[in-house]
């Protein structure tokens, strides 16, 4: 197994034992024999987080250096900073295998990508890879666009992006990358922090724009997408004034985004050959307690409808749709 097969199959077990555990596994993805081949495989991982902050500020750029199932810091390691070539510092972890760089964010709007290194004479064993953050810096009046991961621009769950078999959807990074022209596109994303740089690395991989991936805690997780969502945008919304589409999967974020002032985007994934009518009912009663301004699409093109003020897409309509087959499904089981 090559390095990066290895690392990508390392990142899949942490994964499992937070989300999952190891006794628990998506039907079908086979992280239960992922944990077992892993064992003895994990090894040291360097984390970072993205930020978006205005420009000519300082800044925290803050990274991690974790090993094993338990994702446990590693103490003592040196850890550097540069931004392309130039060295902006280094730091030693501490005992839970975090480090904090302060750094002045230049003057100039734009992306820059902060790469982190371990320095080379703490390298032993297993070498440990380097990774990058991204820090957007904007003016606080930007536009801005949050789009959730998975569900939204994944045409799966996490999961199969840490296997490696993940598909966007249909038309996501064309109708995104039309609005990046006008919008900083946020990708604000439930998935704990240690998956952000294979998170990065699947948006480049598949034709995204670039954006800053915002991942939660673990604390974050146990909170709910909503509640996590809800308090990373009032967080980002305290400096950014003109943060106006929210785009996810979860009728839970649809709700954050409206009550948050955002037009908001709900992509419906609905299995319509469900032969269960309380589904389509249950549905139908999340949509009806939705603010009226959310709107419900089904695609991406629909979603580019909605953006380019083509079409609209009422949530009511969708409900009546949602009801009328739980009728059919149940008439079909009279007969």
């Amino acid at each position: 197994m090559n390095r990066t097969a290895a690392q990508r199959l390392s990142v899949a077990a942490l994964a499992a034992v937070a989300i999952f555990g190891v006794a628990g596994a998506p039907a079908g993805a086979g992280l239960g024999d992922i944990l077992n081949q892993a064992r003895e495989k994990l090894g040291p991982v360097l984390l970072a987080r993205d930020l978006l902050v205005e420009p000519d500020t300082e800044v925290a750029l803050e990274a991690s250096l974790r090993t094993g199932l338990r994702l446990t810091g590693i103490e003592g390691k040196r850890i550097q900073f540069l931004l392309g070539d130039d060295p902006l510092g280094e730091v030693r972890t501490n005992r839970t295998g975090d480090v904090a760089l302060k750094w002045k964010v230049p003057a100039k709007p734009g992306d820059y990508v902060i790469k982190i290194r371990l320095n080379s004479q703490d390298q032993s064993g297993q070498p440990i890879e380097d990774t990058e953050l991204l820090v957007a810096a904007r003016k606080a009046d930007t536009p801005i666009a949050v789009v959730d991961l998975d569900k939204t621009v994944v045409a799966s769950g996490f999961a199969w992006v840490l296997l490696g078999e993940a598909r966007p959807m249909a038309g996501a990074n064309l109708v995104l990358t039309r609005l990046s022209k006008t919008h900083t596109v946020v990708y604000l994303t439930h998935r704990p922090d240690f998956l952000g740089t294979l998170s990065r690395k699947w948006l480049a991989t598949n034709g995204f724009p670039s954006g800053p991936v915002l991942t939660s805690t673990l604390g974050g997780l146990a909170a709910g997408s909503g509640t996590y969502k809800n308090a990373r945008l009032e967080a980002i919304r305290q400096t950014f004034k003109n943060v106006g589409v929210g785009i996810g999967d979860k009728v839970s974020d649809a709700k954050v985004y409206a009550d948050n002032g955002l037009q908001s985007i709900l992509i419906l994934n609905v299995d319509w050959s469900d032969d269960e009518a309380e589904h389509y009912e249950k549905l139908a009663a999340e949509l009806a307690a939705l603010p009226d301004t959310v709107q419900v699409v089904t695609n991406w093109s629909q979603v580019a409808d909605v953006l380019l003020g083509r079409a609209v897409f009422l949530k009511r309509n969708m409900e009546k749709r949602l009801r009328d087959v739980a009728r059919e499904v149940r008439a079909r089981g009279k007969d």
